[in-house]
């Protein structure tokens, strides 16, 4: 049965709009604003004669505006008060979140979504480790983040301060060093040293492959005062790919037949990839995270690779055997391919990409010209280059061939792909809301079922992978997008992390597509999968929309399909958060055969272990 309640306005209503800022505020006056940031970008001539001296907060929030920074999401305590009042007092959107991960998993969604960076703030101590997960997803995912947290003030450091954070004697100072995690991280221990910082910053953010920066603010240095920032940096785009090896690539794709693999990283060339492809008769299989570069209806399109993928791509490459494969801004990592041999090409890859150690990781044994360049820009130039070349007859007019649609059933629970149809059909073609998928069983099936007419409404994490970013960063793309996206998230990842609460404090739309079957479902589907009897896989059931309720949002129980597509329809038009608790069929194996048998590759099998022989 459908159990609703009719939307009321709650307490999420009264937020529903960012504050507005009036004169009392220090940059309230647009004017004055103006006057304060610029000079992070201005030459030191146009600089006023006097400038009244602010606190380093609020230097360095004024910097952050001018630099692009609309939302900040954190956790406040007393280590980092003065930066976050200077940050209330700030056109910057301020979201005080529950759990300083969530913060910064919702910092990474908003950045990916608007392609601003964004800002996290904690507190000392427990405050930094509870953002580490986030941190690390934020450099994996090649999002724009800056993390500022408190720090210990030195007098008071190895003596057993509270929450000591910072310098040598603390446990938590490789936390504030460059290196794997952050692009540039440190302690800021003299107002001085503001603008050195800014000018990083400012370069950084610059970057179209994402920066992830910490900055640690000791208490005292956060109020103390100094002259607006006189930070000048002038950035310039990525140098233009050299025209000799444009025109090497020319030649190799210009007389061998090829195939587009687009990832990540190529989303802002879906343009150019379409005209290449049209241009070409090339046909594109993408990553789960590519998803929408060329239009999944297109009748060059393949399909997915990795996980969540299609048979129809290992069954064209196996078939068509190009000679070669143009790699578009991707990794090749285990989850987007798979390191499936089928998919290298005999002429080896042909691989565009800023990062240059993207190149011959995945596939070391497959030759590769490898080419470091920012991909629209190379698109750009290598279509010129491209000799007239009509493309083959699949290139015709869009014309969208569905999947056999599936007729609801009333005797049992929702089956997984059936709920992925009506999300398809509401949601993806009925609105323009942002889709994310969870880590689990959502991965495989919204990569495999859901199909996306552009490269900017899916979000997966198949890098880092962390359960809880779809369903705490939902709020960030939520924000991005005016109020409204959705994540499909299994009810394991719901219940470790979710932030309903904040989402009704502040009236943001966030949907969460909750798959309850009481369990970890790709945990007890790949134990089956490999023999084993699953063990500690299921859980109490929970009811989620009484939880939302608890917590100032509403919700629709969805007990059989019949009740899917009215449920989805009361997630769009829904004021404030909102649950949809669809208690699914668990007997329905998700799409993650190829996941499986990865980790049977890797040593996961249902041999005799050291406890007996688990795979009866």
């Amino acid at each position: 049965m459908l159990k609703a309640r009719r939307p009321t306005l709650g307490p999420f209503a009264r937020r529903s709009a960012p504050p507005s800022f009036g004169p009392e505020h220090a940059l309230g006056d647009p004017a004055r604003r103006e006057s304060m940031i610029a000079p992070l970008g201005s030459t030191p001539s146009s600089w006023p004669a006097s400038l009244p001296r602010v606190t380093v907060s609020q230097a360095l929030v004024n910097a952050l505006v001018g630099l692009g920074v609309e939302h900040a999401f954190g956790v406040f305590g007393g280590g980092i008060a003065p930066f976050c009042q200077a940050v209330s007092h700030s056109p910057i959107r301020l979201i005080h979140c529950r759990h300083e991960a969530s913060a910064g998993f919702a910092a990474i969604e908003s950045s990916l979504a608007t392609g601003r960076p964004a800002l996290v703030i904690a507190t000392t101590g427990p405050g930094i480790t509870n953002l580490y997960t986030a941190m690390v997803a934020a450099r994996g995912e090649g999002a724009k983040v800056l993390f500022v947290s408190g720090s210990t003030v030195a007098a008071h450091r190895g003596r057993s301060a509270f929450q000591e954070t910072g310098g040598a004697f603390s446990a938590l100072s490789p936390m504030f060093a460059a290196g794997g995690t952050f692009h540039h991280a440190g302690v800021i221990e003299d107002p001085a040293e503001l603008d050195s910082l800014l000018s990083r910053l400012a370069s950084g953010f610059s970057r179209p492959q994402g920066f992830v920066a910490h900055i640690g603010l000791p208490l005292a240095l956060q109020a103390a005062r100094r002259a607006p920032s006189r930070a000048s940096v002038t950035t310039s785009p990525p140098p233009v790919c050299d025209s000799l090896l444009v025109a090497e690539c020319a030649e190799l794709l210009a007389h061998e037949d090829f195939v587009i693999w687009a990832g990540h990283g190529a989303r802002h060339a879906a343009e150019e990839v379409r005209a290449l492809a049209e241009r070409t008769g090339a046909h594109v299989m993408c990553t789960p995270r590519g998803k929408g570069i060329l239009p999944e209806r297109h009748p060059l399109y393949l399909g997915v690779t990795g996980l969540g993928g299609h048979a129809a791509v290992s069954e064209y490459m196996s078939r068509a055997r190009p000679a070669r494969v143009l790699v578009l801004g991707s990794r090749l990592g285990e989850m987007s391919s798979f390191w499936a041999p089928e998919l290298a090409p005999a002429g080896g890859f042909v691989h565009v990409d800023l990062d240059s150690e993207a190149f011959g990781t995945a596939y070391p044994e497959v030759p590769t010209l490898a080419v470091q360049a920012e991909i629209r820009g190379f698109l750009r130039d290598l279509l010129v280059a491209l000799p007239p070349r009509v493309a083959n007859d699949a290139v015709r007019s869009e014309d969208a061939v569905p999947e056999a649609a599936l007729e609801p059933r009333d005797h049992a629970a929702v089956r997984p792909s059936y709920l992925m149809q009506a999300i398809q059909r509401k949601i993806v073609e009925g609105s323009s809301a942002i889709v994310m998928t969870e880590a689990g069983n959502s991965f495989s099936l919204g990569s495999h079922h859901l199909r996306f007419p552009d490269a900017r409404r899916y979000r997966v994490s198949t890098g880092f992978g962390s359960m809880g970013q779809a369903a705490a960063g939902v709020l960030g793309a939520a924000m991005a997008r005016g109020n409204k996206a959705f994540a499909i998230v299994g009810d394991g990842a719901m219940l470790m992390l979710n932030e309903i609460n904040t989402a009704a404090n502040y009236g943001i739309g966030a949907v969460w597509i909750v798959l309850n079957d009481a369990r970890y479902g790709m945990i007890e589907q790949g134990m089956q999968s490999v023999g084993w009897e699953p063990f500690e896989t299921d859980f109490p059931r929970t009811d989620f929309v009484a939880v939302a309720r608890a917590m100032g949002g509403d919700g629709i129980r969805v007990d059989r399909e019949a009740e899917v597509a009215a449920a989805l329809e009361a997630g769009l038009a829904s004021l404030g958060p909102f649950v949809i608790d669809v208690i699914i069929d668990p007997t329905e194996v998700a799409p993650s055969v190829q996941r499986n048998k990865s980790l049977a590759r890797q040593g996961l099998s249902g041999a005799p272990g050291p406890f007996g022989d688990v795979g009866r």
